[in-house]
């Protein structure tokens, strides 16, 4: 049923030009989206506003290639669906498969559905999506249901096909750069829906993609169509806006306004199992601009202002102010972090840490704080506290005792065995005269290697160290354990100072890797630690990696280890088996490639 075709207009991702009409949207996307789907084995077509096709892969010809003598720069969609309805058969299944197809895409552009699976007539089944981006583009991405685990994209979120949080970093970092350039202010909008979680538990899938499905498109229904909308986990959904005003008070006007209508459409009811179910929305609001710190920063004063809302007020919206905490607000917070370890409310995660090949060679175990009335409840807004009152000495012993008891669990898996998992201590708990001892001690009853526990402290830990402080680290590298120097390079750290303890591993602060670009200050503070870890023959880390620029610069000046959202966020240790079998995004990046 092929029809004869000449040599395929396709897309070469070694021709910059192949693609002119899109070049728009590859400056608000940032050219490794479309290098990364240039390399998928699945297809994909980018058609824009008026439904013209602009951008493809040898992935979507190698799909439908009765259409390679069709397929170029500028032709109707349409048309290309009205073809496939007219090519002959003599099997009257496959003229019905073709016909499916057809309608299935009409579906997608139609928003009536944001993915389907269909079959090929080659008997291949497919999932096709649909995307929506800035200026009006849509993206429509093709899996064969055998490679959707292995092969994803791993860009949008797999329920309602926004924007993961990876993407949505992305997105973020480059309209931070626009802004320094502009001056324009963007802001980020962090939506949290109660009793959403309650809604959806138990509830039959098809119940809960449909309610994820009615909440999306209220979301697309208030936002431009250049601003993003994104689904960072099960109850959460996050708004980026670009480009509002260079006033900050107008600015804070428009997302209010936004706020509104936000309130107004999330508020009215949800059709749920044939009953009406209300959910109520609490907005966290920041704004961005010139000089803003990190994707990942902004990310936090959304969220940090969103659970300041819930914990005060009903509903409405609430922006970012870094206010200091009263007395009777920290008293109560204080109370309730005790409570919260007698009472086992802590859990542990773990962020995977990779090397320039892909392979997962270490940990970093990250505390997190489930609060019955609150929620999660993000670190920032507790360690403070816990470390002025004292609690972190307890707190932190839990945590070395939590942790060295899931290594000594892996004991047996082959694979996580070896990795070694990292610990932040603070200077208040190497002030304790036990301290070492209690550590051995931990790591001797759980029966697992030293080596496996890395016991992190911050550079400004270091400078404000006393003589019986670097004794303490001292005690405890000779017994085997591996330390680590954290937020390496946000602050001046001489070498003789590094040389005084044995140190296994450097990690470079997030801080400077989110200010990365070419031939600035930054990226010749990375360059120094680099050397000055090489000279010492310390293992280097980059920590806080979100995008592919910042770890192909980190490459180029052969960084060897990465963490950050670009690979993985923090998991329960339960879900850390399936990463070990999933390759990081970019490892499908040739021009990447270690």
């Amino acid at each position: 049923m092929q029809a004869p075709h000449d040599k395929p207009c396709t897309a070469d991702a070694s021709t910059p030009t192949s693609f002119s009409a899109a070049t728009g949207l590859v400056g608000a996307y940032g050219e490794q989206l479309f290098r990364i789907l240039e390399q998928a084995a699945s297809g994909y077509v980018l058609l824009d506003s008026q439904n013209r096709v602009q951008r493809w892969n040898e992935g979507y010809l190698r799909l439908f290639p009765w259409l390679s003598p069709l397929v170029r720069t500028g032709v109707a969609f349409e048309s290309l669906l009205q073809f496939t309805q007219t090519i002959p058969s003599q099997h009257s299944s496959t003229i019905a498969q073709l016909g499916a197809l057809s309608n299935a895409h009409r579906l997608l552009l139609a928003k009536q559905q944001t993915s389907l699976e269909q079959q090929l007539p080659d008997g291949r089944g497919i999932t096709l999506a649909a995307s929506a981006l800035s200026a009006g583009y849509t993206l429509i991405t093709y899996r064969t249901i055998a490679q959707q685990h292995s092969d994803s994209l791993a860009f949008f979120d797999s329920l309602s096909n926004l924007p993961n949080r990876r993407l949505l970093l992305d997105r973020i970092s480059h309209a931070m750069i626009q802004s320094e350039r502009t001056g324009w202010r963007g802001a980020l909008l962090n939506i949290d829906l109660q009793p959403l979680k309650a809604v959806t538990q138990g509830a039959a899938t098809e119940v809960i993609a449909g309610l994820v499905a009615e909440i999306t498109q209220r979301l697309l229904g208030c936002v431009r169509a250049n601003d993003t909308v994104a689904r960072v986990d099960e109850a959460h959904f996050v708004i980026m806006i670009s480009d509002l005003s260079p006033d900050v008070e107008l600015a804070q006007l428009l997302v209010e306004r936004m706020g509104e209508r936000l309130l107004e459409s999330l508020g009215a009811p949800y059709l749920v199992n044939g009953r009406s179910q209300p959910l109520q929305a609490h907005i966290g609001a920041t704004l961005f601009g010139p000089h803003s710190r990190s994707a990942t920063e902004l990310l936090s004063q959304a969220e940090a202002a969103m659970y300041k809302l819930r914990d005060e007020d009903p509903k409405g919206l609430h922006f970012f102010k870094p206010e200091p905490q009263l007395p009777a607000q920290r008293q109560q917070m204080e109370q309730e972090l005790r409570e919260a370890l007698r009472l086992g409310q802590f859990q542990m995660q773990y962020q995977p840490q990779y090397s320039q090949q892909g392979e997962m060679t270490g940990l970093e175990a990250l505390l997190r704080w489930h609060q019955p009335k609150r929620g999660v409840v993000p670190p920032r807004m507790f360690i403070t506290v816990a470390e002025e009152s004292g609690i972190i000495v307890p707190l932190g012993l839990w945590v070395i005792q939590t942790v060295c008891e899931q290594i000594a669990l892996w004991k047996n898996d082959p694979q996580l065995c070896a990795l070694p998992v990292a610990v932040n201590i603070s200077l208040l708990q190497l002030q304790q005269a036990d301290f070492a001892n209690q550590v051995e001690q931990i790591v001797k009853l759980c029966g697992i290697a030293p080596r496996q526990l890395l016991l992190e402290f911050s550079a400004a830990q270091l400078q404000n160290a006393t003589h019986d402080n670097l004794q303490t680290l001292r005690q405890l590298a000779a017994g085997g354990i591996r330390l680590s120097l954290d937020d390496f390079g946000a602050m001046p750290t001489s070498q003789n100072l590094l040389m005084q303890l044995p140190l296994f591993q450097l990690k470079i602060s997030q801080s400077l890797v989110q200010r990365l670009g070419p031939n600035n200050a930054s990226e010749a503070a990375m360059q120094a630690a680099i050397v000055m870890a090489k000279q010492l023959k310390i293992q280097i880390v980059a920590s806080g990696v979100e995008t592919l620029e910042q770890r192909a610069l980190l490459m180029q000046n052969d960084c060897q280890q990465f963490l950050g959202y670009l690979f993985s966020v923090p998991v329960p240790a339960s879900q850390l088996k399936s990463l070990l079998y999933s390759k990081p995004t970019h490892r499908s990046d040739p021009l990447l490639a270690g």
